[in-house]
């Protein structure tokens, strides 16, 4: 904001321009009477006080004088208090119409009513404010539209393995369905696809207000991802994927809760085999890092698949966010892996960012700090 765009700089303006006014004028019109009737008065004098010494009396032309003084000043008076009523009427109008908008704003936000603005017209304290506001009401309509996404998807989530539980036990009793050991096990998946959403979602509740409990130990990184390579290595060599590892030998140990990290780094290398193309190249690799003064180890896992939109990049650590809105649950999964992913690592005190470029593909960098 600029010095002059402030309130308290155009009020203390107003102030001094009126009180230079008020001077100048009483200057004006005193030195206007002084001139004009005093000389009057001086050329009266000499007939009217001829014998009577230094003790005149006043005479009508000094009552005259007087008089008009007075009735000059109690004008003044008069003028400037109702040019300062004026003046002031007009800049508290000014200043009081944005913030009756504000107010009523707020009153609909108050009542629910999200994502109401009102119109900045200046940059001063008030359009300050009014800015904030109106930043602060879009955010809400948008924290408002992800929640009840949020409840929806969760719904959807839980809805269809209950949805299938059900069905095979009415099934059952209904004798449609036989009660073997193959339908058992096909319900087994669903309870426990069911209960992997119930904890993750758990588990991102309390990251997010920082809650979640960490079993921390000193753990070799290199070491965790070699083994998470190799535990995906089927699924990899059915897609005919090359799975490269560029691993630093030097690297310190970290302390981190190995099942935690474990689970981010396989929600990364999930999507990345999931949705790469067969033959592409998965490279993995680690480093010492310096970001922003701090020292972490740096793991970055690259895909050369088909990259990520730019209109979908900036959600895709968002609940149940799915780029394709085609995809199934079998081929998109919960929608909420990456999400656990960067709060998972927030709360180790990390880092999770992403870089894309369509037709080229994807780079995930976890920072995990040192010390």
């Amino acid at each position: 904001m600029k010095r002059t765009d402030s309130l308290v700089f155009r009020l203390t303006a107003m102030v001094f321009v009126l009180l230079a006014v008020t001077i100048a004028v009483i200057l004006f019109l005193v030195n206007s009477q002084m001139d004009t009737h005093f000389t009057q008065y001086l050329q009266m004098a000499p007939r009217r006080g001829m014998g009577m010494g230094h003790h005149m009396m006043r005479g009508a032309a000094e009552l005259q004088y007087v008089e008009s003084i007075h009735r000059s000043l109690l004008w003044v008076g008069l003028g400037m208090t109702v040019i300062s009523v004026g003046v002031s009427y007009i800049v508290v109008q000014k200043l009081v119409r944005p913030l009756l908008s504000l107010t009523e704003a707020v009153r609909s936000v108050q009542k629910g009513k999200f994502g109401q603005t009102v119109p900045v017209e200046r940059m001063d304290e008030v359009g300050i404010l009014a800015k904030t506001f109106n930043d602060m009401s879009t955010e809400l309509e948008k924290n408002e539209t992800m929640r009840r996404h949020l409840f929806a998807s969760v719904a959807h989530e839980l809805r269809t393995p209950l949805a299938i539980i059900q069905g095979n036990l009415e099934g059952m009793i209904d004798d449609v369905i036989p009660a073997n050991k193959k339908m058992f096990l096909s319900m087994e998946d669903e309870v426990l696809r069911l209960g992997r959403l119930v904890q993750d979602l758990n588990d991102l509740s309390l990251a997010e207000i920082d809650k979640l409990v960490l079993h921390k130990e000193r753990a070799d990184i290199n070491m965790l991802l070699e083994r998470a390579v190799s535990m995906l290595q089927p699924l990899c060599d059915e897609k005919e994927l090359t799975v490269r590892l560029h691993l630093c030998p030097e690297l310190p140990s970290v302390s981190i809760d190995v099942d935690r990290i474990n689970q981010v780094v396989y929600n990364i290398l999930n999507n990345a085999i999931r949705y790469i193309n067969r033959g592409d190249t998965i490279a993995v690799a680690t480093e010492r890092a310096i970001k922003e003064g701090k020292e972490y180890v740096l793991v970055s896992i690259a895909d050369t698949g088909n990259g990520i939109s730019p209109e979908d990049l900036p959600h895709i650590f968002q609940y149940f966010y799915r780029g394709e809105k085609s995809r199934s649950r079998k081929s998109g999964g919960s929608g909420i892996g990456l999400a656990l992913a960067r709060q998972f690592v927030v709360s180790h005190g990390g880092l999770l960012d992403v870089e894309s470029e369509v037709g080229k593909g994807t780079t995930f960098y976890i920072y995990l700090p040192l010390g």
